[in-house]
Formats: C-alpha cells, sequence, structure tokens
C-alpha cells in the first residue's frame, strides 16, 4: 500500500484538494499521513484514524512516504526539499508551488 504524506492540507489550496480528494475516494488503497509545522501532535483529519499530526519538518519520518504532495508553500520547499533528497529519499514530490517548476528534474 502506497504511503502518501500531505503537508499543507489545511491551507486554502490543500483544503481544497483534501476535500475534492475525499469526493473522488482518491485515499483508498493508499495509507495517508498527514503532517503539519504548526500544530504538530494536534489531532488530524478522520483518513488518519486517530493518529497524531506528524512533524512536516521531520526529514526522517516524511522519507517513510514514497509520494509527498505539498501544499505548504515556496519556503517550505526551499527548506525541506533539498535535504530530503541528500538524505537519500527518492520519492514523488508534489508541490503546489512554483519554486521547482524550472528545475531540469521536474516533471510538469
Amino acid at each position: 500500500m502506497l504511503r502518501l504524506g500531505l503537508i499543507g492540507w489545511r491551507g486554502m489550496v490543500g483544503s481544497v484538494l483534501l476535500q475534492r480528494m475525499r469526493e473522488e475516494n482518491t485515499l483508498a488503497g493508499v495509507e495517508p499521513v498527514f503532517f503539519s509545522t504548526s500544530n504538530v501532535g494536534g489531532a488530524g483529519p478522520k483518513e488518519t484514524g486517530g493518529e497524531a499530526l506528524q512533524d512536516g519538518r521531520d526529514l526522517r519520518k516524511l522519507a517513510t512516504c514514497e509520494a509527498l504532495i505539498s501544499c505548504q508553500g515556496g519556503e517550505y520547499t526551499t527548506e525541506i526539499y533539498g535535504p530530503l533528497r541528500d538524505s537519500g529519499w527518492k520519492g514523488f514530490w508534489i508541490d503546489a508551488a512554483s519554486t521547482l517548476r524550472m528545475s531540469d528534474d521536474a516533471v510538469i
């Protein structure tokens, strides 16, 4: 089962994305992990099954996910993406921010 991390899901863009994912049952068949940069340990959405929100700056926890969807913004991407890749993470990074769009290895 794919372990999918979601960061920034409470903001304007992320909340719309999560609503659409719920409506289309996109999270069925994946193990969603919800991360936060401002409410670590807080209650997550119903899809967590009661699991607390994970630390969105913990590279080791982020690296446990095969794919990460970030709606957290460009500053977060700048802070986390490079170090996460440098740690050996080979997963898929899906980002609403424009930060990586012009990178040679970006897929649009």
